[in-house]
């Protein structure tokens, strides 16, 4: 086997590059350049060794490049090549094999000359280093330069492996949570790395990707890495991305339009067609979304005050990892745009070809997995925290819904509770008013109310107004002062504030209300006008002024928390006054079932009253 000792560039079009004597061809090193575009050629001068000419093999050519389209001459005579000069397509990394000319030279001095179109391809290219083997040996030539392109590159491929293990495993958290962002970010950032390296991958084994599809794995990848660290980072913090760094991303997704530069390799016309103006503009344009990029890299140094102003310890573990990670990326991105050199960060270490990019990455995978671990045992902590509050407001929650509704006689009171969550905000009492007059025939206040908020707070909202009910229910002449009590003691202790409804029932039947901002009661299905007034616990001066009227035997009078007139159906329709009215007359359960099949968004409570015939202590039944 025998490779290149010598070579040339030509550059543009030069057909003299084929020829034996070429005297226009300088020799020059050959070089990687974003701003040549167009046809050029590639000239290697070979020396064949004695004992290979006189084996009388048929010899064999093994061209690799990463150039797309290109030709072969050997001494002037065209042996084959890749992709097609008329279509302008081919695949982006090509390793054919062709077969050398019957006849060479006695001498063994022979000239190879390469003719490419450079198309950008935006991977460093060495130029072509073919190899000379006999033609049964030159499988064997390409697969022992695919084995040792991987013994040395091994690194590469193990980091970004681990790379997109690591992605998977944060899209997996992400199903289990999404409103956990963040995952999502991390995830699409890894593997999508991941992905490109392994396009790479397919190129190296010869598995025929085709150009476009590399330029549209390098520029997107390019593009949206500044985004997608930007979402991460904003997500995690639970803040809207600011202006400038919506700026920023626009600035770095510049990149994908050398994607809709170069759709037109797929309709060869147009590309022909337009060949001449993309070959003037088309570098201009490179280096200005190259900069772009370049910029946006670097702005993600703008995250790193508050990344270390945090006072989350794994947010200065992310604003580390950042700025690692930006210095790394904005060093290969400056290598490409300034034309720094080495843009690979790469060097060889024994046989290994070490690329610092996939350590940088598999070191960014694994601050990320030591931060979300700090996460997510914050979260859990949080998680057990809301626990306790939750198994606290349970608790409380005994003291909203009566167990055992007390018996009245002369009354029958059936009730529903639906909550919206597992702690509510709704409660109801009954107290009995003992009656000096007729102990058997004791009076009752019956009030039925809804808290604001929800959880604890609610409910330790909740606990104050039945404890105050409990105690005032004693002295407490009719359900006016009693919702003054209730509102004084809520003052200066509560954050919220409380609608409520209080009914005093007498023996004879007669019905005193009295209103805090809460819906109107209706008897025997008409809505019963009260005072509009405001609710508890926001005004020490507001009165309850009093309405009575009577509950005739059979009669019954139902009353409804605000779940039932705001159930909202999937339209957005709300059930409303006049379809609460309409169910009225029904019994508790019916009514709170209704809402709940309509569309409940809040809690749902109803109670209803009836008046029996007799005298007798009725039955209490309570539904759920």
């Amino acid at each position: 086997m025998l490779s290149n000792p010598a070579s040339c560039v030509c550059l543009w079009i030069n057909g003299s590059c084929a020829a034996v004597a070429a005297p226009d061809c300088k020799l020059q090193k050959y070089f990687f350049d974003t701003t040549r575009y167009g046809v050029e050629w590639q000239r290697i001068e070979v020396a064949l060794p004695h004992n290979l000419l006189q084996s009388q093999q048929q010899l064999g050519l093994v061209v690799q490049g990463e150039d797309p389209v290109y030709e072969v001459y050997v001494d002037g005579q065209l042996i084959g090549g890749s992709g097609s000069f008329r279509t302008f397509l081919g695949p982006q990394d090509s390793r054919i094999v062709l077969k050398m000319p019957a006849s060479l030279p006695s001498d063994g001095h022979i000239t190879i000359a390469i003719r490419e179109l450079n198309l950008h391809s935006y991977l460093p290219s060495p130029g072509f280093d073919p190899a000379i083997a006999p033609l049964d040996q030159t499988q064997q030539v390409l697969d022992e330069d695919t084995l040792a392109h991987l013994r040395s590159s091994w690194q590469h491929y193990v980091c970004f492996a681990l790379l997109g293990c690591t992605g998977l495993v944060f899209f997996l958290l992400f199903s289990v949570n999404t409103r956990l962002r963040e995952y999502f970010w991390l995830g699409a950032l890894l593997v999508l790395l991941f992905m490109f390296r392994l396009g790479e991958l397919a190129a190296v084994l010869n598995l025929g990707v085709p150009y476009w599809a590399g330029i549209v794995n390098y520029n997107f990848g390019n593009g949206i890495q500044p985004l997608i660290i930007i979402e991460f980072v904003f997500s995690f913090l639970g803040r809207p991305v600011p202006k400038f760094f919506r700026l920023v991303e626009i600035l770095g997704a510049l990149s994908i339009l050398n994607v809709l530069l170069n759709v037109f390799l797929l309709a060869p016309s147009i590309y022909q067609a337009l060949f001449p103006v993309v070959r003037v503009i088309e570098p201009t344009v490179i280096r200005s979304y190259g900069a772009a990029v370049l910029l946006a890299t670097l702005a993600q140094l703008f995250l790193l005050p508050m990344c270390f102003r945090s006072k989350l310890a794994e947010m200065r573990w992310i604003g580390g990892a950042v700025l690692f990670l930006t210095v790394v990326e904005g060093r290969w991105q400056a290598g490409w745009t300034l034309s720094l050199g080495n843009p690979y960060e790469s060097f060889r270490w024994g046989a290994l070809d070490f690329d610092v990019r996939p350590v940088a990455w598999l070191l960014f995978a694994i601050v990320m997995l030591i931060a979300m671990t700090f996460r997510l045992r914050r979260i859990q902590d949080r998680n057990r925290e809301v626990e306790q509050e939750m198994a606290a407001a349970r608790s409380v929650q005994q003291i909203l819904i009566p167990d055992q509704l007390p018996t009245i006689p002369g009354l029958r009171i059936d009730s529903a509770y639906l909550p919206a969550q597992e702690v509510g905000g709704d409660f109801f009492q009954i107290l009995p008013v003992p009656n000096a007059a007729d102990p058997e025939r004791p009076s009752a206040f019956i009030v039925l109310g809804d808290v604001s908020g929800k959880g604890l707070k609610a409910a330790m909202t909740v606990s104050l107004i039945v404890g105050t009910l409990r105690t005032s229910a004693r002295h407490c002449k009719g359900p006016g002062e009693l919702l003054g009590e209730v509102n004084r003691s809520l003052l200066g202790r509560s954050d919220g504030f409380a609608t409520c409804l209080a009914l005093m029932v007498q023996p004879s039947g007669k019905l005193i209300v009295a209103n805090a901002g809460h819906p109107n009661p209706y008897l025997d299905g008409v809505e019963i006008q009260t005072e509009a007034n405001l609710p508890l616990g926001l005004d020490a001066g507001v009165r309850y002024p009093e309405i009575t009227f009577q509950l005739e035997p059979d009669s019954f009078c139902t009353l409804v928390t605000d779940g039932v007139v705001e159930a909202t159906s999937p339209s957005g329709e709300l059930y409303g006054f006049e379809r609460t009215q309409a169910i009225s007359s029904q019994p508790a359960n019916t009514i709170a079932e209704a809402a709940r099949q309509f569309g409940q968004e809040d809690d749902i409570t109803v109670l209803s009253i009836t008046r029996t015939l007799d005298l007798t202590p009725g039955l209490l039944e309570q539904a759920s």
